[in-house]
């Protein structure tokens, strides 16, 4: 009984670790939808972690030149040739990239969001849904 209780908690626990990108795909397909307005979103990204969380996607597709998409998302060095809106995944990244409109990162083991309402506006984007709670007046 005990052998069976302890492989239920491994099952469970390697399942949980296993999922991070799992959510963090998701997550990432909730915020682009609640910004874009077409059906189809064009995403550039450097990070081979982030395409392949993307790479069956119905409404997502990755693009391999920057000044051809919607978005870029930039996990580890920020893309400063394309002027598009860029979601980042660190808060020092946010503060000092010009194109940043949101910031997704892991916080105490939870997603933090954040929008810039400035920097929104100035590419004519909105927030849609549940998601404008996370728009911030003061970036």
């Amino acid at each position: 009984m005990k052998i069976f209780v302890f492989l239920i908690s491994l099952l469970c626990f390697s399942t949980l670790a296993a999922s991070n990108s799992e959510w963090e795909g998701l997550i990432l397909t909730k915020i682009l939808h609640s910004i874009s307005k077409s059906q189809i979103i064009l995403v550039y990204s450097s990070d081979k972690s982030l395409t392949n969380e993307f790479k069956n996607s119905d409404s997502i597709e990755i693009v391999k030149n920057c000044k051809k998409c919607d978005f870029i998302l930039a996990k580890d060095a920020t893309v400063t040739s394309c002027k598009k809106p860029t979601i980042v995944f660190s808060y020092y990244a946010y503060l000092h990239t010009p194109n940043a409109i949101g910031v997704f990162f892991w916080q105490k083991g939870r997603p933090t969001i954040r929008f810039s309402a400035k920097r929104l506006k100035y590419f004519g984007l909105q927030v849609k849904g549940e998601l404008s709670k996370f728009v911030s007046k003061n970036d």
